[in-house]
């Protein structure tokens, strides 16, 4: 990994800080994984099925699966949140079906030990795609599919940039659990990149402390980008949705989801 990138800084340095949106973001995770186990049956994916999920943070998709069924093994760039996805998937009870470890989306198939075995699908969720430039992503999507068994599916959800484009915010405040999270965006129309300021604060009565300061710079595609995509790192774009519920694609979406096959 380039020192100083943002992914290190905030997953590595101060994995705290977003451990803190993995959290609050934890009680969503049973909604969208019941929406991704409709995706799953759709197309083909046998129950009780083997799901690779990276990055997977702290598993509140994954252990999810786990307990519908599914085999899942995910992976993460932070130590920090795969122990908590450790946590997570035994306090649940299906730690002997979410197993989950360390690992770096560039480098997917050294992560996973070829004893494990393949998989019937894998999933890239919550805008986990941009964080580089464009040929990384083709790579990125190309280790998927060393992993994935021929005929089987991958699912990519990720931000509308149509949306961004035309519901353009500036500025952007949220709020998580004792953390507070304030944003300055920018967004290069000619290169399609994000260049965001990113500040975190910590909530002291009716003060706030400061914590940290990130620059976060990533790629956000329109539909027909991400297929393009997909397509150049050896999957079959087989139908494009606007989010989980599998609604059709809509510059009005701010999310959509792709679905390619092995």
């Amino acid at each position: 990994m380039s020192e100083g990138h943002w992914t290190e800084t905030l997953f590595l340095r101060h994995p705290e800080v977003f451990l803190a949106v993995h959290e609050n973001a934890w009680s969503t995770g049973e909604a969208q994984a019941n929406d991704l186990q409709r995706i799953l049956e759709r197309f083909g994916v046998p129950a009780g099925g083997r799901i690779l999920d990276a990055p997977c943070g702290i598993g509140r998709h994954g252990t999810r699966l786990a307990k519908m069924g599914y085999h899942v093994v995910g992976v993460d760039l932070s130590p920090t949140f795969v122990e908590r996805a450790k946590e997570l998937a035994d306090r649940e009870g299906v730690a002997d079906r979410a197993t989950y470890r360390v690992g770096d989306l560039r480098r997917l198939s050294e992560s996973v030990p070829r004893s494990v075995g393949a998989f019937d699908a894998a999933v890239n969720l919550w805008t986990s795609l941009g964080y580089y430039d464009e040929e990384t992503d083709v790579r990125i999507l190309q280790e998927y599919a060393k992993l994935v068994r021929p005929g089987g599916i991958l699912i990519v959800y990720i931000v509308n940039r149509d949306y961004v484009v035309r519901h353009f915010d500036p500025q952007g405040y949220e709020s998580f659990g004792d953390i507070v999270h304030i944003e300055q965006r920018h967004l290069d129309l000619a290169t399609s990149r994000m260049q965001n300021e990113w500040r975190f604060f910590r909530r002291n009565g009716e003060d706030l402390d400061y914590i940290l300061t990130t620059s976060i710079e990533h790629c956000i595609y329109s539909l027909h980008d991400l297929q393009r995509l997909l397509v150049r790192g050896g999957w079959s774009v087989v139908e494009a949705f606007g989010g989980f519920k599998m609604d059709p694609p809509s510059i009005d979406s701010p999310t959509q989801l792709v679905v390619g096959r092995r």
